[in-house]
């Protein structure tokens, strides 16, 4: 009799020990490659803003669009919570190319770079996984929070006549809003899913921050240029990402697929105190402060980023 008291208990235990291990937390690692391009949205700003100039000038196409950036590169948290689970969220990004063009004006060429040019993403984000279909299909509503940075350092370097050197122009800018996106795994066999997602801002009007772009240009001839721009910040997105997710064990998986964001840039209420020191005098410093808040303020451009990813992923029960 006490054998199968004993035996009963033993049975209980390591039922609960089962049940315990199935419903455990999960701290999830997950990072990843997304190479591809960063089509910037200034490259349309910037050419229609020298060609205005005092001495006009034609900028021809951006290179070095291509960025491998690390994405995902973050922590994500399970909690079992009735019929699916909690899941919280947190992931980094920074996409960091080495942007040139080089500018043709009457005598004259022009390098530009913009030096440590890098935009950063942080993302928070909370989401509830539901399991459908007899735990084939997985679908998790998110809400999610970003913060979004864009600096760099604008450098020219002017040959012919006249020249020109650009002194410290350093461009900053911030945002941060609310977005919402939906996930889902679909199992097509019992280690290979189709994964799909989806994220975009279009509901929550208020993605929004400051920007302020300073600008020195000094030219052999004796004109002085001279910008000091602030403004709003408004961002919006939307990314799509479609892949195959292989689940290597209940702890591990890797990802491979496509994915792109298309990001539209606006820039409310720039103001810019332009000053132009060549013979026209006023009436160019008048003409800029009118070209920036036409070509800047009332001119939405957008920007897509990268393309194919691979993601590997690795949790551990707490």
């Amino acid at each position: 009799m006490k054998a199968i008291q004993r035996a009963r208990k033993l049975v209980l235990l390591l039922t609960a020990l089962t049940v315990s291990t199935v419903s455990a937390d999960q701290l999830r690692l997950n990072v990843g490659l997304w190479p591809g391009e960063l089509d910037p949205e200034l490259e349309g700003r910037l050419l229609l803003d020298d060609l205005v100039e005092p001495t006009s000038r034609i900028d021809l196409a951006w290179s070095n669009k291509d960025t491998t950036t690390v994405y995902p590169l973050g922590l994500q948290y399970f909690k079992p919570m009735g019929p699916g689970q909690l899941v919280l969220t947190a992931n980094y990004i920074r996409y960091a190319p080495e942007y040139s063009f080089n500018g043709i004006s009457t005598g004259s060429v022009a390098l530009v770079t913009l030096e440590d040019f890098a935009t950063t993403d942080w993302e928070l984000e909370a989401g509830y996984e539901i399991p459908l279909v007899g735990n084939k299909l997985f679908i998790t509503p998110r809400l999610g929070f970003r913060w979004h940075t864009q600096e760099f350092n604008y450098d020219e370097l002017t040959i012919g006549s006249p020249s020109a050197i650009s002194l410290d122009s350093p461009f900053s800018g911030n945002a941060r809003g609310s977005y919402i996106a939906v996930g889902g795994r679909f199992y097509l066999m019992p280690q290979i899913a189709l994964y799909v997602d989806f994220m975009t801002t279009s509901i929550f009007p208020n993605f929004g921050g400051s920007m302020e772009f300073e600008q020195t240009v000094l030219q052999t001839d004796g004109v002085l240029r001279y910008d000091r721009a602030e403004s709003s910040y408004q961002v919006e997105f939307s990314r799509y990402t479609l892949g195959i997710q292989y689940d290597i064990n209940k702890n591990a998986y890797i990802q491979i697929g496509i994915r792109e964001e298309v990001q539209k840039t606006s820039y409310p209420g720039y103001y810019n105190l332009a000053i132009r020191t060549d013979s026209s005098g006023v009436n160019s410093t008048v003409d800029e402060i009118i070209s920036d808040i036409v070509f800047w303020d009332f001119q939405d451009q957008t920007q897509t980023k990268g393309f194919a990813y691979f993601a590997f992923s690795y949790g551990i029960d707490i």
